[in-house]
């Protein structure tokens, strides 16, 4: 109970996230987003320390330094700071800006990218990324059991447990080699399509759904016709 608790968190999760980014990315590009001006109060390189290593590897004994580039804005009385890549604009404090919101979430700045999408939400988001492929696999064999049962109304020849089995293990099997070329095409081109979780999920669902349409057809055929 407790594991198809995390499971569907960690769906509805990425279903939330895939339909902001997209909507983010949408809005970009058709010029849907609210743009307001704002003002440069603070502009430099901040430093941070924390562990070193990732994983089983981590070690807070020693600790690593880091920059970031971070530019304070204020915007309607409020103050907000946002991250920029070392190859962003410079801007200057008492600088006017033009900023493109999304939901109040800062989008770009005088027509710059500065939302990274699937990018800087902590540990409270690297953690649920690293277990997509356990969620993906989860919703491959949902979706695959639900078929199947729709597929046994009505038929003599019924697809059992090892064939949805085989159904399944070929769908997340395809949903995980569609995982990696995402990898690959990210690491190319520095970035990644906002919708990505729907890739691999589309992907091994139509797999094991084709697996059971061949395997429910070739029950049917080799069963003896009755007079």
């Amino acid at each position: 109970m407790l594991f198809r608790c995390v499971m569907v968190l960690l769906v509805v999760f990425f279903a939330v996230r895939t339909c902001e980014e997209t909507a983010i990315a949408v809005a970009r590009g058709t010029g849907g987003l609210d743009t307001v001006d704002a003002v440069v109060v603070e502009a430099g390189w901040r430093s941070h320390e924390g562990c070193s290593g990732a994983g089983q590897d981590t070690n807070c004994t020693e600790q690593v330094t880091w920059s970031s580039r971070e530019v304070g804005l204020r915007v309607d009385g409020d103050t907000r700071t946002v991250s920029l890549d070392g190859d962003g604009p410079s801007f200057t404090e008492g600088q006017k800006v033009r900023l493109g919101l999304w939901h109040n979430k800062v989008v770009e700045i005088n027509g710059y990218l500065v939302h990274s999408a699937w990018k800087g939400d902590g540990f409270f988001f690297v953690v649920p990324l690293m277990l997509y492929p356990l969620a993906m696999g989860y919703v491959v064999v949902v979706v695959t059991a639900l078929l199947a049962r729709l597929m046994n109304r009505g038929r003599r020849a019924r697809l059992d447990l090892g064939k949805r089995i085989e159904a399944s293990a070929s769908g997340v099997v395809v949903g995980l080699v569609v995982c990696l070329f995402l990898v690959f095409f990210s690491a190319i081109r520095e970035a990644s399509p906002p919708w990505w979780p729907i890739a691999p999920v589309g992907a091994g669902s139509a797999v094991a759904a084709l697996v059971l349409v061949i395997k429910a057809r070739r029950a049917t055929e080799s069963m003896p016709v009755t007079a």
